[in-house]
């Protein structure tokens, strides 16, 4: 992608940002196992994905705050953000986590999800699937349930095909019908199939016949759901920092932000198993 073209994909997000009135945001990216490339910090500047979502953000007069602190999960800081983005990993109440950071208390992680369901707005990509697992034999967590699906397993990375399934949802409207982009691809289990709206599928392609993991059928990669009176969406993708820096990807989180922020129309009724069927 030339530089011109960049400008006008970051002109337009800005864009985006600005309508949703000057919104604030908190990304959350603390891991307590494995950190991610995209959201480490070297030598105390920000992470990739950080600089990213904070520039387009600033650019339209709106503020975010990236943090790892888990100490910043609690309801009197939640109450300052339109809209809380996870790109988490484990269980982010052990201390300390990778680098470090203090962890997020259960009482935090309690008032998130009854932030979320008082109406607030909640992204996760990628790990944040991978975040406060169950113990084995044990229901999904309350958390889990909210996101909608918990990681199960990933291979080497390829390039996948993304296959939009609901090409008039508002989360939609920047992403090809069908999109091929390499990442790596995580696999679920305890999908939420009574609750999520199912977005996009993922669709191994040749891979199959490489990585018995994928020998599948196409499956959910994106859904969004409602959590009490609050939006969800979540995207399996972003695992590479050339992933967040394509135009169409960025377009789509701002896409996916608005509408958590309750842009548009809610859209959000469960059809896992119309798009599925038995699977």
């Amino acid at each position: 992608m030339n530089r011109y073209r960049i400008f006008l994909a970051v002109f337009a997000i800005g864009m985006a940002f600005s309508a949703a009135v000057e919104a604030q945001v908190l990304f959350f990216s603390r891991s307590s196992f494995f950190e991610h490339s995209c959201i480490q910090e070297e030598d105390g500047n920000d992470s990739h994905v950080c600089k990213i979502i904070s520039d387009l953000a600033a650019d339209a007069g709106g503020t975010m705050d990236c943090t790892k602190n888990g100490g910043d999960i609690n309801a009197d800081n939640l109450s300052n953000y339109s809209l809380v983005i996870f790109f988490t990993q484990g269980d982010l109440h052990h201390t300390p986590s990778k680098a470090g950071h203090p962890p997020v208390t259960e009482e935090g992680l309690a008032e998130l999800l009854e932030w979320v369901k008082n109406g607030g707005a909640f992204m996760g990509f990628h790990c944040a699937s991978d975040t406060m697992h169950a113990k084995d034999g044990d229901p999904p967590t309350p958390y889990t349930q909210m996101v909608g699906g918990e990681f199960k397993g990933h291979g080497a990375q390829f390039e996948g095909t993304v296959k939009v399934v609901d090409a008039d949802h508002p989360t939609m409207a920047n992403i090809p019908a069908e999109w091929s982009i390499k990442d790596e691809w995580y696999v679920f289990k305890n999908v939420n199939k009574d609750n999520i709206h199912v977005l996009a599928l993922m669709d191994p392609g040749e891979e199959r016949s490489k990585q018995p993991m994928y020998d599948i059928d196409p499956y959910p990669i994106a859904w969004c759901s409602k959590y009490g009176d609050g939006r969800v969406f979540f995207n399996g993708m972003g695992h590479r920092e050339d992933v967040w820096s394509t135009e169409i990807f960025q377009k789509s989180v701002v896409d996916a932000a608005l509408w958590a922020m309750g842009q548009g129309e809610e859209d959000a009724e469960p059809n896992f198993a119309e798009i599925m069927g038995n699977k």
